[in-house]
């Protein structure tokens, strides 16, 4: 309720209602066991692809230029501050940087001596056969006691997973050429998670499995993002960290570096993202 309350003050939304309309809005969720839950008319889904897309478009109608399979290789420095940054295509000056990497921005950082601690995880979802008493309409159940979120995906359920105890991956530096990729399931160690999860809506486990997928995601050591100027670097600025948000955060943490940039500083209060909190040793 503190959480829902400070949420209608920003401007979301939010209403408590009764376990018997959690049911009628997913109609196989259990609820016998539910004093309330909180909806949120506006929340929904967006594909990615879509989302990544649109941004683009805008920024390539302001006259960005958008350049991809190049790589960056190093930063070029003078007097502690950003002058321009080495690539595979060559030298670019530049007045300012931003590293919005994901999880490849602690090795992004590493190029110009700059703290970055977000570490790539193993994330999981498991996505059922087709159920046919499934509505797609349906909205999406988060149980945070049961580490899940279920929503319906490809005429069965998805339930997606953020056990308490995340296996890392690839903890040395992530490949720099695994860009949508895939990680082998470890089915052993995620059975008791699914079961939980599962039991939130038992159907799902009447139901045959698709797919189990693995792939990874990168988190940070406070689980807050790492945004803003970095301290060992003037004009170096990092966008990242989202610890599986980005999608639903990229927009406000965009305008908060681009506000950095333009002005000097957000309009919003971030102290709790600022990179300088953060040391080497994490």
């Amino acid at each position: 309720r503190r959480v829902a309350a400070f949420n209608r003050k920003c401007g979301i939304e939010v209403h408590e209602i009764s376990p018997r309309e959690v049911q009628d809005m997913f109609p196989l969720c259990r609820t016998d066991d539910v004093l309330a839950g909180f909806y949120v008319k506006d929340d929904g889904r967006v594909n990615p692809v879509d989302a990544t897309a649109a941004f683009v478009r805008g920024a390539k109608n302001r006259g960005v230029t958008v350049v991809e399979g190049v790589s960056v290789t190093g930063m070029r420095t003078a007097n502690g501050k950003v002058t321009g940054v080495q690539t595979s295509a060559g030298d670019v000056e530049c007045e300012f940087f931003v590293n919005a990497a994901g999880m490849w921005a602690r090795q992004l950082g590493e190029l110009a001596g700059v703290t970055i601690p977000n570490q790539a995880a193993e994330h999981y979802y498991l996505l059922t056969e087709p159920m046919a008493d499934v509505d797609p309409a349906w909205p999406i159940v988060e149980d945070p006691s049961r580490h899940t979120y279920i929503r319906p995906e490809g005429g069965g359920l998805m339930v997606g997973l953020f056990e308490p105890v995340a296996a890392s991956w690839s903890v040395s530096s992530v490949p720099n050429d695994f860009s949508f990729g895939e990680i082998d399931p470890d089915w052993d160690r995620m059975a008791q998670f699914l079961e939980t999860a599962m039991g939130r809506v038992p159907r799902c486990l009447e139901v045959g499995a698709k797919k189990l997928f693995c792939g990874p995601e990168s988190f940070t050591p406070d689980l807050s993002p790492i945004v803003g100027e970095a301290p060992e670097l003037k004009n170096y600025y990092v966008a990242a960290g989202m610890n599986s948000i980005g999608i639903l955060t990229g927009g406000g943490i965009g305008r908060v570096v681009a506000q950095n940039i333009v002005d000097g500083h957000p309009d919003v209060d971030v102290t709790a993202m600022l990179p300088a909190r953060l040391q080497p040793y994490q």
